[in-house]
């Protein structure tokens, strides 16, 4: 089987409270830049209800394997299907929330997002 891995090894700790809203725009800013200000504030009640984790990361490691299978010799003869099944992972254009009935345009930053993570 192909794969890519990546084993991060560290001390996890909780964010405090006072930093939490700081971590979170880092957060979705890095993900889709420019969202966290488009959108609405957490509540108090919501920051109270999600925890944030960082991770000084002490080690880590990543692992790829690619390419055909490695079968061993006595299944290189045999009438059996040996290969590889390509997937993928890709982002389409975004689609309005159904019960938002906001009528503003997409922002670009959305609309972008699709073309950036299929590259």
């Amino acid at each position: 089987m192909n794969y890519r891995s990546v084993v991060v090894l560290g001390k996890p700790e909780l964010v405090p409270q006072s930093e939490k809203r700081h971590a979170l725009r880092v957060i979705v800013n890095h993900v889709i830049p420019g969202r966290w200000d488009d959108v609405r504030a957490p509540s108090s009640q919501e920051l109270d209800a999600t925890i944030v984790v960082k991770l000084a990361i002490e080690e880590a490691s990543a692992k790829i394997r690619t390419g055909p299978p490695v079968d061993v010799d006595e299944d290189h003869g045999r009438d059996v299907w040996s290969g590889v099944i390509p997937s993928e992972h890709n982002c389409r254009v975004g689609q309005p929330a159904p019960d938002c009935g906001a009528t503003a345009p997409m922002p670009k930053y959305a609309a972008k997002y699709a073309r950036s993570v299929n590259r």
